[in-house]
Parts: C-alpha cells; sequence; structure tokens
C-alpha cells in the first residue's frame, strides 16, 4: 500500500518518472488515465498537493477507490 514515505521518495524524481509512477499507482488502482501526457503545470500542482498528503489521506482515498470497484 502506498504510504507518506513512499511519496516523499517519489516527490524526488524527476517531472518525467514521476509522472510514469503515478500513472502505474493509478493503473494499479483500477484507474486508467491512458496515454494523457501531464503538462509540466499539472505536475507542479500534483507536487504541491502530494507534498500536502496525509497517511490518513491515503487510508481515506484506498478505502473510497475500494468502495467504488465494488460497486457501492
Amino acid at each position: 500500500m502506498l504510504n507518506k514515505a513512499m511519496i516523499n521518495n517519489m516527490l524526488g524524481m524527476p517531472d518525467e518518472k514521476l509522472t510514469t509512477m503515478l500513472k502505474i499507482i493509478l493503473s494499479a488502482s483500477g484507474i486508467d488515465i491512458g496515454g494523457k501526457k501531464l503538462d509540466e503545470k499539472t505536475v507542479r500542482r500534483l507536487r504541491a498537493l502530494l507534498s500536502e498528503v496525509t497517511d490518513s489521506d491515503i487510508e481515506r482515498a484506498t478505502y473510497l477507490i475500494d468502495k467504488f470497484k465494488r460497486g457501492g
């Protein structure tokens, strides 16, 4: 399961690698963003957002994604 330490490690990655990791994580969660290339502005926003994420946020998001996947 993803946690804050993993996110902090990802934040140290170059933009292209961060984007690839995010796509892998989303895909593993059942979310497909296809071959979309994220522009520089979007990657900056994602970095800012991820820097504020807590383990509680991650747990809540995981719960909601699981619930959605089960149709509930």
